[in-house]
């Protein structure tokens, strides 16, 4: 599964050089560093070749400075290798990342800076170590595209599209596009979710009016932070003549 975020003619010409490029692949012989250079490579030549055609192009009469939205791309590539499931990031620089349980969601695409942090905030919730169960990681997705919606429609609108890639009990690859229903069920999910969160925070903690003093239990054992007196640091000016590097 390959999803870009860059000019349409762009995505078009990654997607069919990824395809040539694991087709050449004995996937099930290659080493791990043998797929991602091909990955990084095929995904590479035609942003590469773009800006090559871009430079030539520059100073010719009706061409003016190349824009960096025909070369800026992002993507992402999901592949069965080697008896696991891996998801690959590549950034415009195209350089490869893997996603793994340290580092355990991305993004792309102009509404990033909005999806990031909202990942964060699921992962904090829904899933603290490791990576997410199919579940979580649906609901996760289709949580944060709904989000990014919201909050930016002009970089982002519906439908949503939500696509799995799992692995069945006879050991097979299954590639799922989620229908409205499935998506409707997820929606359900995630309002309900919403009320939960928003019924939670409306409703004053225990013991808040009480006065009492006492640290909730969760802070219990927890190490205080270390609280240091206030400092002050104080510049001369530089005598007559002496310069900056006096200060």
């Amino acid at each position: 599964m390959l999803a870009v975020s860059a000019h349409d003619g762009l995505a078009q010409e990654m997607a069919l050089s990824l395809e040539r490029a694991l087709a050449e692949l004995d996937q099930g012989e290659c080493a791990e560093e043998v797929l991602r250079a091909g990955i990084r490579d095929a995904l590479a030549a035609p942003v590469q070749r773009t800006v090559a055609i871009h430079r030539t192009l520059q100073g010719l009469p009706g061409f003016g400075v190349s824009s960096n939205e025909y070369v800026l791309s992002q993507s992402m590539v999901a592949i069965p290798f080697q008896g696991s499931l891996r998801l690959y990031l590549l950034d415009p620089e195209c350089s490869l990342t893997e996603i793994t349980s340290e580092l355990s969601y991305a993004a792309i695409g102009n509404v990033k800076a909005i999806a990031d942090p909202f990942l964060a905030f699921l992962r904090e919730v829904l899933w603290q170590d490791g990576l997410p169960g199919q579940a979580h990681g649906e609901l996760a997705a289709y949580w944060t595209v709904r989000h990014a919606i919201e909050n930016n429609p002009v970089g982002l609108t519906h439908p949503i599209q939500l696509i799995v890639m799992a692995r069945r009990q006879d050991e097979s690859i299954e590639i799922i596009e989620r229908g409205d229903r499935e998506l409707a069920a997820i929606g359900q999910m995630v309002d309900s979710s919403l009320r939960a969160v928003r019924k939670s925070l409306t409703t004053p903690p225990r013991g808040s009016a009480s006065g009492s003093g006492k640290p909730p239990s969760g802070d219990v054992g927890k190490v205080a932070r270390k609280r240091v007196p206030e400092v002050r640091l104080k510049l001369e000016s530089p005598e007559q003549g002496r310069g900056p590097s006096r200060w």
